[in-house]
């Protein structure tokens, strides 16, 4: 249990001292404040308007949906060409055989 504790200490003070490092960038700083107004302001706006804020959710749902459902086509269609390769295989490999048999037995009367 210590080990565990040990280990999720160490992620923890690497990842701090990683994003510490990080602001070193000008650059990075910048994005950082950015991405901090931008969710405050976000905030701010689903404190005014909660609905908003379910509204966008309900539409992420159906995004999830609708991706999850089309999935689910794409893997029925590809389940369904399978099958039907795996039906279809033997008789061409014996369309295949018949006409090598066809072709060598014709070759030796020549």
């Amino acid at each position: 249990m210590a080990n565990e504790n040990k280990l999720l200490t160490g992620m923890l003070v690497g990842a701090l001292v990683g994003a510490a490092v990080s602001l070193f960038d000008r650059r990075t700083r910048q994005d950082v404040v950015a991405c901090g107004k931008n969710a405050s302001s976000k905030i701010k706006g689903y404190i005014k308007e909660p609905t908003s804020f379910t509204n966008e959710v309900k539409q992420k749902v159906e995004d999830v949906k609708d991706t999850v459902q089309e999935v689910s086509e794409d893997i029925s269609f590809v389940n369904e060409k399978v099958k039907e390769l795996k039906e279809t295989t033997p008789q061409i490999v014996n369309l295949l055989q018949e006409s090598k048999e066809r072709f060598i037995s014709k070759h030796q009367r020549s």
